[in-house]
């Protein structure tokens, strides 16, 4: 599977060595290649497609061509961040909500199930259990991530996740996260 990140729309950068050197380093070991992409029409040339916390907004002519690209049967994922910080959400939405997903513009707390702040609570994904740090609730679709509330979902093969960093080189580290951003990486949802 070829896998690309994107920056064309000023989300994270992957080789960003600080935020995001051991989820590079864990992907190229699993024989995944994060190949980070700045022009947005060149995104097509991959299987999988990452936004991870989009600042700027998707045009008309953008979020036709991801709707295509959904057609022939590539996969993305948008992830978020709580209370539509840098209107991250409100760009997401843009594009989610022709596939009936949303990243709502709250925070989800946990006080029983998290690491010792009740803004890092844990989830599950299926048999895995992982920590979703500052997250939005996402609404639509098949839940994929829940925990007190659903903090990932999935539809059409669009992954919308509420936060953007639970596979930065803190989170990795912690429960399954791990595993959590391999499989995902991996186009292993539904």
């Amino acid at each position: 599977m070829k896998v690309v990140w994107s920056v064309s729309h000023g989300e994270f950068s992957i080789g960003d060595y600080y935020y995001f050197s051991k989820l590079r380093k864990i992907a190229e070991n699993e024989g995944l290649e994060m190949k980070e992409e700045r022009v947005f029409k060149k995104l097509e040339f991959h299987d999988l497609i990452v936004f991870n916390y989009p600042e700027i907004k998707f045009s008309a002519k953008d979020i036709a061509k991801i709707r295509e690209w959904i057609k022939i049967g590539k996969k993305v994922i948008f992830t978020g961040y709580y209370s539509n910080i840098d209107r991250v959400a409100e760009n997401i939405n843009r594009v989610t909500r022709h596939f009936g997903l949303r990243i709502n513009y709250d925070l989800i707390r946990d006080e029983k199930r998290n690491i010792g702040d009740d803004m890092f609570p844990i989830a599950k994904c299926g048999n895995l259990e992982v920590l979703m740090p500052c997250s939005a609730s996402v609404n639509g679709g098949k839940s994929f991530v829940v925990g007190k509330d659903t903090f990932g979902a999935v539809e059409n093969n669009v992954l919308v996740l509420g936060t953007c960093v639970f596979w930065d080189n803190y989170s990795i580290d912690f429960v399954n996260n791990r595993e959590f951003a391999i499989r995902i990486l991996r186009g292993e949802f539904p």
